[in-house]
């Protein structure tokens, strides 16, 4: 089993992600920038920069089969990880709950709703209390479990735009046999929707995943952790504080544990009110 807690040169660092997973990534990175290079030049025809980028991928004759070759890929990616999480899954939970004969229709949905990717009851309080630490309301920040609101969105927001863009993709790719069996207008849906969804999914991934992995102060001027799998102490505290204890606490560091972020400051503040 990988060791949670790795440490190098006196600090610590803490395991996120496998190999596995860090390759899908790499691969959904390397993927969706190719699409956006060989495809957004299409939809802004018109621009001032969109002959050169085209022509930079391929032009005309090279670019739409980058692009064909990269969504296949895409799509292969996401029925691999449908297949990978699914598996997980099975083989982690619902077994050992089978083995052990606990396995009901009760148990499994309630397995299914507590998976700890899906958005829950804690993600609305960590951003209301995000807003009022934001706000000056309150000196702590939210203490983030092993998955915060943020990278629950970052997860579902791609998964739901593979699925619309590579659907419409396929429509598009083989509008002959689609407008055999369905309605030409729906090849014109589906091209509004391509183009729209991956648009509007390239503005969420080069600022909103971009900025919070590569460009907040806080990681500046490049997150590591999608390259080596482990996060720094001091961003564990920070964005996970409710998982670092929990990790801290089952390595046997419980008296090396930091206090979470804002702690000091409300110290200061307590200090200030008695003077």
């Amino acid at each position: 089993m990988k060791r949670q807690i790795r440490i190098a040169n006196g600090k610590k660092y803490f395991f996120r992600f496998t190999v596995n997973q860090r390759i899908q990534h790499a691969l959904l990175a390397t993927t969706v920038i190719t699409l956006v290079l060989t495809g957004m030049p299409l939809k802004f025809h018109d621009a001032f920069w969109a002959a050169y980028v085209y022509n930079l991928v391929g032009g005309i004759t090279l670019a739409p089969v980058i692009h064909r070759i990269a969504g296949t890929i895409l799509l292969i990616l996401f029925a691999y990880h449908v297949i990978y999480m699914t598996t997980i899954i099975y083989k982690g939970q619902i077994v050992p709950l089978k083995r052990k004969q606990e396995l009901s229709t009760g148990a499994l949905f309630k397995l299914l709703i507590n998976q700890p990717l899906l958005p829950n009851l804690k993600d609305a309080k960590d951003i209301f209390d995000l807003l009022r630490y934001l706000f000056f309301l309150t000196g702590e920040h939210p203490h983030g479990a092993r998955f915060t609101w943020k990278e629950k969105f970052d997860y579902w927001a791609p998964f739901w735009g593979i699925f619309i863009i590579g659907v419409t993709g396929l429509i598009m790719w083989n509008e002959n046999l689609v407008s055999k069996i369905l309605p030409g207008i729906v090849i014109n849906y589906a091209l509004i929707a391509h183009s729209d969804e991956a648009l509007l999914a390239a503005l969420f991934l080069f600022i909103w995943h971009w900025y919070n992995v590569h460009y907040s102060t806080s990681v500046f001027p490049m997150g590591t952790v999608f390259l080596t799998g482990y996060l720094s102490e001091e961003l564990m505290v920070e964005e996970h504080y409710e998982y670092y204890v929990e990790l801290m606490t089952k390595e046997g560091y419980e008296d090396e544990i930091l206090p979470p972020l804002g702690y000091k400051s409300n110290e200061h503040e307590a200090e200030k009110d008695a003077v």
